[in-house]
């Protein structure tokens, strides 16, 4: 367990309190003793930090209550789709068993759910719940990131791109698979969807198929799916994100809703990327935000940062880019004049890294540059992409079959960053995100 992991082994080993305490208490409160401790108290901080009103006036305003009764309601639904990132490595019905059995009381109504509930059933249920929902609740914590900042502080963001490996099926290939002839051959045979193999046995239909992470199939093969997002690093929040077939698309995704509320003339930018985005560059500089970016790492800057000027400290003015001219004729405009201080540490993997940055003024150094950059990368280490890899590895395995719940999926993840972050960020006050406020009372 993620969040408790560290009480884990002591607990389930009967050395706190005693072999019995827990078996008694657990006895004495009404709770199946199959449930861990640390799972129940992960559970509970869960409905906590997400109120049930809040989840159900999400699913009203998503049109996504059931009309009948159901054995797995909108609202169960909501905080299933946030448990399978608390319980990665278990199947769709061991999931919900956690879940109605850690918090009996909320789920009286779907208390058999968890014995008598297929995979193909809990599958129909998400996609019943859809993704409007989960990207809602996003939206609505991350509101707590524009809250006002003390006189003096500095608003620090992070662009973060996460890859994540989806299964291979024609509705996820329609969604997320770029062109590729030389990977896929027109006569190349490739693997159905009914091909996949989970957890060594043939899936009964397609929904059968998600009961356990995409890694674990023995046949097929994985989806590139990104997910870029703007982290605010002081609050831990996702102020904007977008899923995407690749990086480029992603940060076309975070333009085409930008996060108005949160950039300006005081906030810095930063991003560790291959080459700086231009189209992020120019909207970040039209917002007034200050940016710092550390690129070429993998292959160096060759002709992309040519020297325009050199300056006293080392580094040196460019152009951040040759983007074409617009109108008739032939050529091309230079992109904004930017700054690019060489890294005095050599990248691992090779290459000449290089912090490119707006800060043009000549008083401003190269060391103090550099000495900034440091200090938010430190700050910024507890991005998306660091609790993403804490959780499930270098490589994110996602479930889901068809892109809508591939983005309920990431959705969801981005929650359970945002439950994390709340709990570690200093401004943390115990209040959970409510119906009244974008966020916790800070």
């Amino acid at each position: 367990m993620f969040v408790f992991g560290g009480l884990s082994a002591t607990v389930r080993h009967g050395a706190f309190f005693g072999g019995n305490f827990w078996a008694v208490t657990f006895r004495y409160l009404g709770i199946p003793s199959e449930i861990a401790l640390p799972d129940r108290l992960a559970l509970r901080m869960l409905v906590r930090t997400f109120r049930p009103e809040l989840m159900d006036r999400l699913v009203d305003g998503a049109e996504r209550r059931e009309q009948r009764r159901r054995l797995l309601p909108a609202q169960l639904m909501m905080y299933f789709a946030l448990a399978m990132w608390l319980f990665g490595t278990s199947s769709y019905e061991e999931v919900l068993a956690k879940l109605t059995g850690g918090l009996p009381e909320m789920f009286q109504d779907a208390k058999d759910a968890g014995t008598v509930a297929t995979a193909a059933a809990i599958a129909r249920a998400r996609m019943r719940l859809g993704v409007e929902p989960l990207k809602a609740l996003c939206a609505h914590v991350a509101a707590s990131a524009g809250l006002p900042v003390a006189p003096g502080d500095e608003r620090v963001f992070v662009l973060e791109r996460v890859a994540m490996e989806a299964p291979d099926t024609s509705a996820n290939r329609a969604a997320y698979e770029l062109p590729d002839p030389g990977v896929h051959p027109p006569d190349a045979v490739r693997p159905s969807d009914d091909a996949l193999v989970v957890d060594g046995d043939r899936p009964a239909d397609g929904a059968a198929a998600e009961t356990a992470p995409a890694l674990r199939r023995t046949r097929g093969r994985a989806l590139d799916v990104w997910l870029v997002s703007l982290t605010e690093c002081r609050s831990r929040l996702s102020v904007a994100s977008a899923i995407a077939p690749s990086p480029e698309l992603g940060v076309e995704g975070i333009i085409s809703e930008w996060p108005h509320d949160h950039l300006g003339a005081g906030a810095l930018v930063v991003g560790e990327w291959d080459v700086v985005p231009p189209a992020m560059w120019n909207a970040l500089a039209e917002a007034g935000a200050r940016q710092i970016w550390r690129v070429g790492g993998r292959g160096g800057t060759g002709d992309l940062l040519p020297v325009v000027r050199a300056l006293p400290d080392g580094s040196y003015l460019s152009h951040l880019s040759h983007l074409p001219q617009d109108g008739p004729g032939e050529g091309a405009a230079p992109g904004p004049v930017v700054r690019v201080v060489p890294c005095r540490r050599p990248d691992p993997g090779g290459g000449s890294p290089v912090l490119v940055t707006s800060f043009l003024d000549e008083e401003v150094t190269a060391d103090e540059i550099t000495a900034r950059h440091g200090n938010v990368a430190e700050m910024c280490r507890n991005g998306v992409g660091q609790f993403a890899g804490q959780i499930a590895g270098l490589r994110v395995g996602l479930r889901s079959k068809s892109p809508e719940l591939v983005q309920q999926e990431i959705y969801a993840m981005l929650c359970m960053y945002h439950v994390v972050g709340h709990l570690l960020s200093p401004m943390y006050s115990g209040d959970g995100f409510s119906v009244e406020s974008g966020g916790p009372a800070l």
